[in-house]
């Protein structure tokens, strides 16, 4: 029927002077079946990269906040930072960490990982068992973490410019910018730039989470080595866990993350005198501000900056007693 409506030679003739379909309709029907499944095949398939296959892209960061007390002081002493969180942050879990509930999530998430299992359990510094925890919590669960001496100062959904969600899957911060020619700050060694691990977001499984973690067992192992001892017996001086776990190593891991997504060397002077967050591969870099207010160096506003997302209260409990 359909050919009679469009056509005024007659069914007959046409099915005459096709050959292909009069004589050999069944080899045709075959051929032309297998035609189109190699089409489909070929348009169809998912790409293969067999030199680098790129990992699935990141999901955002979870609406998770993370704490850690191992019982430095008495919780008191915190109450009213960690009210700050919660207040701020009602559509967010919220999970204060001690030190057995360390353990337990260090037994579940890195039970196939013996090579960060066994350095962590063997800790027996405080700091060091935080410091490590941080991350691994990040790795592993992703979220927000920060220290209990912080205050936030702004909900954490408003920490990522609306223009930059899309593209952010991390959130890191300044905390001493010494500029090109400025003399070192106390305390700051001869680095020109440090971020702030009072303070940090990232999504699960993020790469700058990973490579932290691996930085800080194998800086411990190194350290162990050095002194002829065991990671369980390292006590470390208070330089030592700035550089051992510290905002040192951090600091490295950042900058090493970074040029890694960009595909150019990163320095101080990538960062130095930022005024406005920016996003270096998929990693936000905030301004000294955002993390760092109220400092007494690298352009800190003291108080009532508008840029300021969380505000640091420097207790340095962790200096106190920790190798008891």
């Amino acid at each position: 029927m359909g050919i009679e409506k469009f056509s005024n030679v007659p069914l007959a003739k046409i099915l005459k002077v096709t050959s292909v379909v009069r004589r050999r309709p069944l080899r045709c029907l075959i051929w032309t079946f297998l035609f189109i499944l190699y089409v489909h095949y070929i348009t169809c398939r998912p790409s293969v990269d067999l030199v680098s296959p790129k990992p699935p892209p990141l999901a955002d960061i979870p609406t998770k906040i993370w704490q850690v007390f191992f019982n430095y002081t008495p919780i008191d002493a915190y109450t009213d930072s960690i009210q700050t969180w919660i207040t701020k942050n009602q559509d967010y879990q919220y999970t204060l960490v001690s030190a057995a509930g360390a353990n337990a999530f260090a037994l579940k998430y890195y039970a196939n990982r013996r090579e960060i299992l066994r350095p962590y359990l063997s800790l027996r510094v405080p700091v060091l068992r935080s410091d490590l925890l941080r991350y691994m919590l990040l790795e592993s669960e992703g979220g927000v973490y920060s220290d209990l001496d912080t205050a936030a100062l702004k909900p954490v959904s408003q920490w990522i410019p609306l223009t930059l969600r899309p593209s952010v899957r991390a959130v890191v911060g300044i905390e001493y910018d010494r500029g090109g020619e400025g003399e070192a700050y106390p305390g700051m060694g001869g680095s020109r730039l440090q971020f702030c691990q009072w303070t940090m977001a990232a999504s699960r499984g993020h790469p700058l989470m990973s490579r932290v973690v691996t930085d800080v067992v194998e800086a411990l192992q190194v350290l162990a080595i050095k002194n002829e001892t065991t990671i369980a017996e390292l006590r470390p001086s208070d330089e030592e866990v700035v550089q051992l776990s510290g905002p040192v190593i951090w600091t490295r891991a950042v900058l090493k993350t970074l040029a890694e997504a960009t595909g150019t060397e990163m320095s101080y002077r990538n960062f130095t005198g930022m005024k406005e967050p920016r996003v270096f591969g998929d990693v936000m870099v905030l301004p000294i501000n955002g993390f760092g207010t109220g400092q007494l160096h690298s352009g800190s506003v003291r108080a009532g900056s508008k840029d300021a997302l969380v505000r640091h209260g420097w207790k340095g409990s962790w200096k106190h007693g920790w190798s008891n």
